[in-house]
């Protein structure tokens, strides 16, 4: 899943929306996005499904925990290519974390099931804020999926000014270089990928052998963003689907990012799918560029 989103990447983009929106769309897919917190909104997408009614959707994590969601399905615009399509929109329910199995069913009777490696259930974001702050989390799991991705998902809604964040984890020594690590947001879309020739992008420090590697990141200014959208009526979100502008074009959400890393442990063998092992997680928030980023190894060790 995490390969293929990565190579549509370079696919074209049917619609150019400016000020952040310009983002190659995301694939399509059986599901979108392919990972999810307890009680976010997810997709599904899937010629079985009529252009109406009401479906029951059954989740079951690895280790046979299972819940339910319901939801309608009603047709709009995939995200996609911009055509419209039936969607069934529901909420992740309470199950374990990690790689979990999808089932459809209508009025009794099962339609089809989605393989656990379509979807991983993660932890829920941390809230950062428009200020210099260090959060620290004892006890921290999220979702390790199919293949060994690590998930670690953000909520930056509250921060507008140009800022570096700092990211480790104590209690798992991860290993990865920038080619590892992908941002996503929470309708799918890969946001960014960290290319080692902009200069002040990122920076990546090696861990110790119960420390992961640290991962700094520098994000632009999203003032300019907000403002657009608060102010420009062809920015305004669409009355029916607020995944879409007024003018026809995608929006494409800022606020809630996901960092996924295909990490290696220091035996070169992958973290395995599931729940993480209880871990220290911290994350500072700097206003300012790279350099002026706050160190986290010495807090989370």
């Amino acid at each position: 899943m995490l390969l293929s989103a990565l190579v549509a990447l370079g696919a074209p983009s049917p619609a150019s929306a400016g000020c952040g929106c310009a983002k190659p769309a995301p694939p399509r897919a059986a599901i979108r996005p392919f990972f999810g917190a307890v009680d976010q909104q997810v997709t599904l997408f899937d010629e079985r499904l009529g252009s109406t009614g009401q479906y029951d959707v059954q989740f079951e994590s690895l280790d046979g925990v299972s819940d339910w969601s319901r939801g309608k399905v009603k047709s709009r615009r995939d995200l996609a290519d911009g055509e419209r399509r039936p969607q069934l929109r529901v909420k992740v329910p309470d199950v374990s974390l990690g790689p979990c199995r999808i089932s459809v069913w209508r009025q009794g009777a099962k339609l089809y099931t989605l393989g656990a490696d379509q979807f991983t259930v993660i932890a829920p974001p941390i809230a950062l804020h428009d200020f210099s702050e260090g959060v620290t989390r004892n006890g921290f799991q999220t979702g390790v999926g199919s293949d060994g991705t690590i998930y670690l998902a953000m909520d930056v809604s509250e921060v507008s000014d140009a800022t570096t964040f700092t990211g480790a984890v104590s209690g798992m020594p991860l290993r990865f270089d920038s080619r590892d690590v992908s941002f996503y947001n929470a309708q799918g879309f890969l946001m960014q990928l960290l290319d080692p020739n902009v200069p002040g992008l990122f920076e990546i420090r090696a861990g110790d052998a119960s420390t992961s590697n640290q991962l700094s990141y520098w994000r632009h200014e999203f003032r300019t963003y907000k403002g657009e959208h608060r102010k420009v009526d062809a920015r305004r979100a669409d009355d029916e689907d607020s995944d879409w502008h007024a003018d026809g074009t995608y929006h494409v959400d800022h606020d809630h990012i996901v960092v996924a890393i295909a990490a290696t442990l220091p035996d070169g063998s992958r973290p395995t799918p599931g729940a993480t092992p209880p871990l220290r997680f911290g994350v500072t928030s700097t206003p300012g560029m790279l350099a002026d980023a706050a160190p986290v190894r010495a807090p989370v060790r």
